[in-house]
């Protein structure tokens, strides 16, 4: 008797394939969001940048206002923007070649403002 050998995975490719993408989407689920409080600020590290968020709300929305900046002299930024429900901004600081910037989001979230920071 004579049997025919197939390699393992050939018939499972499917099924391996949807493994690797739900794998890979959930290991690129983004960090749960911490909400900030009005008036309050919180602050993240994005590599060797420094960033501080606070925001009030106004008639027209929330105004956000984002500082970021680096020890080096003269590397600050202000940032100010106002998010009615519903709307984001992404603060983002490149890496070197080939990576992935790292990236903050704020979501206005209803009568929250929410800062979700990177996994990495």
């Amino acid at each position: 008797m004579t049997r025919e050998l197939k390699a393992p995975a050939a018939g499972r490719l499917p099924q391996i394939l949807l493994a690797a993408a739900l794998f890979g989407a959930f290991m690129a689920r983004p960090a749960a969001a911490e909400v900030i409080p009005p008036g309050a600020g919180l602050t993240a590290t994005l590599g060797d940048v420094n960033v501080s968020v606070y925001y009030q709300p106004a008639a027209s929305g929330y105004e956000t206002v984002v500082t970021a900046g680096t020890d080096a002299p003269g590397g600050v930024v202000r940032f100010v923007s106002t998010l009615a429900p519903g709307q984001e901004a992404v603060v983002s600081v490149p890496r070197g070649p080939g990576q992935p910037a790292l990236e903050l989001r704020l979501l206005r979230n209803g009568d929250r403002l929410e800062l979700q920071r990177p996994m990495s």
